[in-house]
């Protein structure tokens, strides 16, 4: 599982979806507390600011929240 340092924070990569979809599971886990990072293939880029690309993107959490996440991801959606 890929990791990250994101600001002194060890993430980790819980899954790769196409953006809308992981726009979807951003908006659920961040309702839930759960802070989320977006990794596009042009990270850094305007566009990735700008959200144009609708392809696979990464979707990182803080690694002590990756259960909690996980757990929050395979609830159905009310």
């Amino acid at each position: 599982m890929e990791r990250r340092l994101i600001a002194g924070t060890p993430y980790r990569k819980l899954l790769t979806a196409p953006r809308p979809v992981a726009e979807g599971m951003k908006a659920r886990l961040e309702a839930r507390g759960i802070p989320v990072v977006l990794e596009t293939p042009f990270s850094g880029l305007p566009e990735a600011a700008l959200g144009t690309y609708m392809g696979d993107v990464n979707l990182f959490v803080p690694e002590a929240l990756l259960g909690e996440a996980e757990a929050a991801l395979e609830e159905e959606i009310p």
